[in-house]
């Protein structure tokens, strides 16, 4: 963090309180609020303000207030720091992500991180090596695997994102339905992916196949 941030934050701070009601009474968080709530903590909080992954907060005269966005968003950072993203890759992130979002649409995001029930610590590399496979070989394998693996995860989380969780939402559907219908749709994507995997075997097989008897 610069020079210019840290001081910024450390004025930002001055005027926080840190305990004590929303003064109008709107539902608005302090900052000892916010941090029980998230559970991330008060340098947590100014850090990531700094840095543009959650708004500066609400202010209330020469105090300053959080919201639920604030609160969505938080969690959000929480979610993708558990699935591994460096800070970099978080702040790239949230950047796709618009300004006007409401807590609803972040909430979207978090349905999406949702994770898998199963084994993920998958060594892909060394399970290979075991079958005889070269390491070169085996690396190879597990690139093309993470590569398809993130295409197939971008294209879909797109999908619920402009064409799913709009219709969902104008029937009445809540963030936390959409989260159970995505925690659901996962097992069927790998489902349909091992399918096509194995088509494309099949079809592979059977074109070598032919041109070996040609």
């Amino acid at each position: 963090m610069d020079t210019d941030a840290r001081t910024d934050v450390r004025d930002e701070a001055r005027h926080e309180p840190r305990t004590g009601a929303d003064p109008d009474g709107d539902g608005l968080l302090t900052l000892d609020e916010l941090t029980a709530r998230t559970g991330v903590s008060a340098r947590n909080v100014r850090f990531y303000t700094s840095r543009g992954l959650v708004p500066s907060p609400v202010r209330r005269g020469r105090s300053g207030y959080y919201g639920p966005d604030h609160v969505a968003r938080l969690e959000l950072v929480r979610e993708l720091q558990g699935h591994g993203f460096t800070l970099a890759a978080i702040e790239k992130y949230v950047e796709r992500i618009p300004e006007s979002a409401t807590p609803s649409d972040i909430a979207v995001h978090l349905s999406l991180l949702a994770p898998v029930t199963g084994d993920r610590d998958v060594d892909v590399p060394g399970s290979l090596s075991g079958l005889g496979i070269s390491p070169e070989a085996a690396e190879a394998v597990a690139d093309v695997y993470a590569a398809h693996g993130r295409q197939v995860a971008e294209e879909l989380s797109e999908i619920v994102r402009t064409m799913v969780w709009p219709q969902f939402r104008e029937r009445g559907g809540t963030a936390e339905q959409l989260r159970e219908l995505v925690h659901r749709l996962k097992p069927l994507t790998i489902a349909g992916l091992v399918t096509a995997y194995e088509q494309a075997i099949d079809e592979s097989q059977a074109a070598y196949g032919g041109r070996r008897t040609r």
